[in-house]
């Protein structure tokens, strides 16, 4: 399903290419303890790739926008950014990530957090609004520790679980009533 975006929401405003740290920028956090200045040498280098993998991705979304790719394409290109973005430019990729969503009615995403910390959104759900509710819930099977009712509902736009079953069948049955309602 491609559909052409429009341009409601202009990814063309682009931050400023991140500046990588160098010695000149790590010399005045130096304190002399070598634990925690290596500590602190870390964290820039690898706040410094990420920002510039953020930057690259969102470059890479402002360009699909301008080429013409689809709306589920160039969300999850800012999708991606966000994920990457370190910790202090991350909600401005957020609020580019809401306002390309809220202007297209994307549904079937949302954020989450990793086991380690690590911030990302989840797409594999993506729906345009002509879509409806198809395609929004989908069954998980448990762990035999869940049962009787190991049978999952997932709601697809949240992650959460909105049915637990004893059947695959009536778990199906249930997808199918409430896609179906109006």
């Amino acid at each position: 399903m491609t559909t052409t975006t429009t341009t409601a929401v202009d990814l063309a405003d682009l931050p400023p290419t991140p500046v990588y740290p160098t010695g000149e920028t790590l010399r005045p956090l130096l304190t002399g303890n070598s634990v925690r200045d290596l500590r602190t040498a870390f964290r820039l280098h690898d706040e410094g790739k990420a920002r510039k993998k953020a930057h690259d991705l969102t470059v890479q979304a402002a360009r699909l926008q301008k080429d013409g790719a689809g709306v589920l394409d160039v969300f999850r290109a800012l999708a991606r950014a966000e994920g990457a973005a370190p910790d202090d430019t991350r909600p401005w990729h957020a609020a580019r990530v809401d306002a390309y969503s809220t202007a297209h009615g994307l549904r079937g995403w949302y954020r989450r957090t990793g086991l380690h910390g690590d911030h990302y959104i989840v797409t594999d759900r993506l729906r345009l609004p002509e879509a409806g509710d198809e395609g929004r819930y989908y069954k998980h099977a448990a762990a035999y520790m869940h049962r009787p009712l190991n049978h999952w509902v997932v709601d697809g736009d949240s992650g959460r679980v909105v049915y637990r079953s004893h059947s695959s069948l009536i778990a199906q049955q249930w997808i199918d009533e409430a896609e179906a309602a109006p």
